[in-house]
């Protein structure tokens, strides 16, 4: 009986969290109504070789690609542990559990997301530039979007 008892008040408080986070993007989507692309790295708090290496091959070819429109706040380059508690609800917004790589816009209180975190796993470790020429080109038409 303790068990089942002790499963109720899981489930409710399960119940509860899950309403609140809902909530919260709500309000955070109709309090944000600039249009902006995120390019969002996802990772947990002990990173190996290649999640470290997408971070740092998006971060640079964003910066250099796209110096004005980052400066301009259209595009926001974004790390997010998900091991923390406080990135919980953008976690589970793109059902990121791990390392994941999201081109996001952003419009009218809209999201759209391409998840390239196949494509970043594929080819961030190699020095062909085939990572960073795919990331532009899906920036670049986000971009236009807005």
């Amino acid at each position: 009986m303790k068990y089942l008892s002790n499963l109720f008040a899981i489930a409710l408080l399960f119940g509860f969290s899950a309403c609140n986070s809902n909530a919260q993007t709500n309000a955070e989507a109709n309090t944000t109504q600039a249009a902006v692309v995120e390019v969002i790295d996802f990772h947990n708090t002990h990173r190996c070789m290649t999640c470290q290496t997408i971070e740092d091959k998006a971060k640079a070819a964003l910066q250099e690609k796209f110096p004005e429109a980052m400066a301009q706040g259209q595009l926001v380059f974004k790390t997010v542990n998900v091991d923390l508690e406080e990135n919980y609800n953008v976690a589970a917004e793109f059902e990121a559990a791990g390392t994941a790589l999201f081109v996001n816009t952003r419009k009218n209180g809209q999201s759209e997301k391409t998840d390239l975190t196949n494509f970043a796993f594929m080819n961030a470790t190699s020095d062909n530039g085939k990572f960073e020429a795919g990331l532009i080109e899906e920036v670049e038409k986000a971009l236009q979007q807005l």
